[in-house]
């Protein structure tokens, strides 16, 4: 009995050592990068891991766990035969964030199981792991259009086009403004279009007015949009295109067109005083001709008609 009793006593906690216990000082310090997801897109999070702890560990296993709300895409699981003291292991995973979920954060698990030296029993330590979702914004401006599209120097024109919103968050407080060295400064160069919801166009115009000394040719402007996610007002969104416009110089009249409207008033004078003449006495072709050649050669009527034209 005295020896079924001793080895009772031995064998009884010896029957324990295969358990698994949690540990109450992590072994590891994590560090995560990509914690920030994008809904609609498969998003890369990699997390590092370092053994802080005295000695190795050996059989070390990985785990993540995430929420209903997330798709973790792949395998969760990554096992290390052995991690010596201040080594590193880093993995990396993709993760789906569905557009439901944009506004939310979700807490997962990192889960190690490991032995250390000499242990048969398997240690378990968690950390948190904190994910935010948020929608994204992707402005595109097209259809741009100058009207007209050929102008004078310190001419005006008016741009106009359409701001789409192709990503699955509305942008608030929208500004289109028009850029270029050629321009004035004015405040008719830009124009505030407010709230832009994904996939619904919003049209905008404004006028651009062009410096006066501008040489002839064709020129480049560049239309722009900004907005805010309210969701991250410190990040910028900005969404861009290009337009041309023609400058020409202002045509100036010919003054040889001057010379032949005065020629065409003395004809057309000849031609009523002959018609006169013609409808009461008969033909003035013969007394009229020698008289418009005299008016034009040497009178001043011609001068004064010239002048007044």
């Amino acid at each position: 009995m005295l020896v079924l009793l001793a080895f009772v006593a031995v064998a009884g906690p010896s029957a324990n050592v295969h358990g698994q216990m949690t540990s109450s000082q992590p072994h590891f310090a994590m560090t995560v990068k990509g914690q920030s997801l994008t809904a609609g897109f498969n998003n890369t999070v990699t997390i590092s891991l370092v053994n802080s702890y005295y000695g190795a560990i050996y059989d070390t296993d990985i785990a993540v766990s995430l929420p209903t709300a997330l798709t973790l895409v792949g395998d969760n699981h990554w096992h290390y035969d052995s991690i010596a003291q201040g080594q590193n292991v880093t993995i990396s995973f993709q993760v789906y964030a569905p557009t439901s979920a944009i506004g939310t954060t979700d807490q997962g698990t990192i889960t190690a199981t490991y032995r250390q030296l000499g242990d048969v029993s398997y240690t378990t330590e968690s950390h948190a792991l904190g994910l935010s979702v948020y929608g994204y914004i992707n402005l595109v401006v097209y259809a741009v259009q100058l009207t007209p599209s050929t102008t004078t120097p310190g001419g005006n024109a008016t741009v106009s086009g359409n701001v789409l919103n192709t990503g699955n968050l509305a942008a608030y407080n929208a500004n289109v403004t028009v850029n270029s060295d050629i321009l004035l400064p004015s405040s008719s160069s830009s124009a505030f279009i407010g709230e832009v919801d994904p996939n619904i166009p919003r049209p905008f115009s404004l006028v651009a007015f062009f410096k006066p000394n501008l040489p002839a040719g064709n020129y480049s402007i560049t239309v722009m949009v900004s907005a805010t996610d309210n969701s991250r007002p410190s990040v910028p969104i900005i969404g861009q295109q290009t337009g041309q416009i023609e400058i020409r110089r202002p045509t100036q009249q010919n003054p040889g067109f001057q010379r032949q409207q005065s020629t065409g008033l003395l004809d057309l004078i000849y031609q009523v005083l002959r018609n006169l003449f013609n409808a009461f006495f008969g033909s003035l072709t013969g007394i009229l001709t020698p008289l418009r050649w005299f008016v034009l050669a040497h009178l001043p009527f011609k001068t004064t008609l010239q002048l007044a034209s």
